[in-house]
């Protein structure tokens, strides 16, 4: 995990991407690093309290080293404190950050296979790795890359344009989405209905040939980590990350 810093960055573009789902681009004076996959913890003012709350970069393609950038995802909740606040933020306003943190990172030596699980605003993090698969898939084409990404329905969806783009110009790459409320499928768009877990079986995981990444809803990754444990996988090829939401 790289060391961790404060630093002052300015809000220069925000955009609802779903009725629940807010993407907010800070910028900073300087190079800000991180590896993909990590994420950064916003200090904001709210009703004259100073609060915190964290959230995985969600850069698509752009470079790491010189980058001056930051994406974040919220996803709103009602009445909750992060969620008032970011929806009134406008252009031109500061923010603090620290960070960067987290462990959900790709290894150096890739698997046979990356799975990658995640729910709502749990994939952010999966869309920030797409430029590194893409160069290892490139570097080693028998490499195979799955997401599987769950929301209530189509409407919620994030970045799914992008993963289907990355998985119909790279070998060996598929994307899911399973809706827990959507009523209208499209199997050939690779769509299902249930939960991410109805999935499982299908997937034939092998903690000899597999990671899976797991970020999201807790109650997923908890019942995710139970699944993946009885088939034999541990801690260095089952990567987690549990969204914590607050009204506080």
């Amino acid at each position: 995990m790289l060391s961790n810093n404060r630093v002052e960055l300015i809000l220069v573009e925000k955009r609802y991407l779903t009725p629940r789902s807010i993407e907010l681009t800070y910028k900073g004076e300087d190079p800000i690093r991180y590896i993909p996959g990590q994420f950064f913890s916003i200090e904001f003012t709210y009703q004259g309290q100073t609060k915190a709350r964290s959230y995985s970069v969600a850069n698509g393609d752009c470079p790491t080293a010189d980058n001056q950038l930051l994406t974040f995802v919220i996803t709103l909740v009602p009445d909750g404190a992060a969620s008032e606040y970011f929806k009134a933020d406008e252009i031109g306003s500061k923010v603090a950050v620290n960070g960067p943190f987290g462990n959900l990172i790709l290894p150096k030596a890739s698997p046979k296979r990356f799975i990658f699980i995640a729910t709502g605003a749990g994939v952010t993090p999966f869309r920030s790795m797409l430029p590194e698969l893409r160069k290892r898939i490139a570097e080693h084409p028998e490499l195979e890359v799955i997401f599987i990404q769950g929301v209530r329905n189509r409407e919620e969806l994030l970045y799914a344009d992008e993963f289907l783009e990355f998985t119909r110009l790279t070998t060996n790459a598929k994307f899911l989405a399973c809706y827990s409320r959507e009523e209208n499928i499209d199997l050939s768009v690779n769509e299902q209905i249930g939960y991410v877990s109805n999935c499982y079986a299908d997937l034939d995981a092998n903690p000899e040939n597999d990671v899976v990444y797991l970020c999201g809803h807790p109650d997923m990754i908890d019942q995710a980590v139970k699944h993946f444990d009885q088939q034999g996988f541990k801690p260095d090829n089952l990567k987690r990350e549990k969204y914590q939401f607050s009204l506080l």
